[in-house]
């Protein structure tokens, strides 16, 4: 990924009040797929800027740990932690080789990362590695594409973005390529689609159980009208899963 997102600090920053879905959908769809965050250890896989790793400080989680291989988003979110203390560590680390943090988290979370796995083989890993991150009973929550999203062409435009796909039926590891505009710069990225099946078998084999998909919710005033559309066929969406054992923090 260090190729595809280095130095797209800014965009992704700017992302978040450009494509105002970001805010009022995935980033409330996320923290009810969590159950809340007070107190809990969190990592952020593939944190990007620190978006998420903030947001989660901010919602009063006991400690928050973002790791990304991309040492320019990394750079970033450390330079925001220095003018804004939250208490965020960050980690210069691949997603995809968590050993050294072993049992070490109450909710591992993983935002658009399990999109970009390109083949079954990584999607696993992936999933794997969140896994061994999270001590009994934790928690794994990833904004994923949709299954079900819309391939109708420029059916996301009135939202900021377009998709553009090889066609209407889509099929495991196809790419989807994402275009859009943030900090007045076009950009371009490209993640892979998924079903929802091979999602929970990917879950299930790296050991996780009660694999659940959040429907989106809304979080500002007037916002369900506004994004109807959108709701109807939101481009990401939450799913979560379990480790066995622990006591329930939910």
């Amino acid at each position: 990924m260090t190729s595809q997102f280095d130095g797209m600090a800014a965009l992704h920053e700017r992302s978040i009040d450009e494509l105002p879905v970001r805010r009022h959908i995935e980033m409330p769809s996320v923290l009810a797929a969590a159950g809340g965050v007070e107190g809990l250890r969190v990592l952020d896989l593939g944190c990007g800027s620190g978006l998420y790793a903030r947001f989660f400080a901010r919602h009063g989680a006991g400690g928050v740990l973002g790791v990304d291989r991309s040492p320019g988003l990394v750079a970033h979110a450390r330079h925001r932690e220095e003018v804004e203390p939250l208490g965020v560590r960050y980690l210069v680390h691949d997603e995809a080789t968590t050993a050294t943090l072993t049992g070490a988290f109450d909710l591992a979370v993983a935002i658009y990362t399990l999109s970009y796995a390109a083949t079954p083989a990584a999607l696993a890993r992936l999933c794997a590695a969140a896994r061994a991150t999270l001590a009994p009973g934790g928690r794994f929550v990833a904004a994923t594409l949709n299954p079900d999203v819309a391939t109708v062409p420029h059916y996301y435009r009135p939202y900021g973005f377009d998709l553009t796909v090889a066609g209407p039926h889509l099929r495991d590891g196809d790419p989807v390529g994402l275009h859009g505009r943030a900090d007045g710069e076009s950009f371009q990225v490209t993640a892979y689609y998924w079903s929802r099946e091979a999602h929970e078998r990917a879950l299930t084999e790296a050991g996780f159980t009660d694999v659940a998909w959040q429907s989106p919710r809304t979080a500002a005033e007037g916002s369900a009208s506004l994004f109807a559309r959108y709701l109807a066929a939101p481009h990401v969406l939450a799913v979560s899963a379990r480790v066995a054992g622990g006591t329930s923090w939910r």
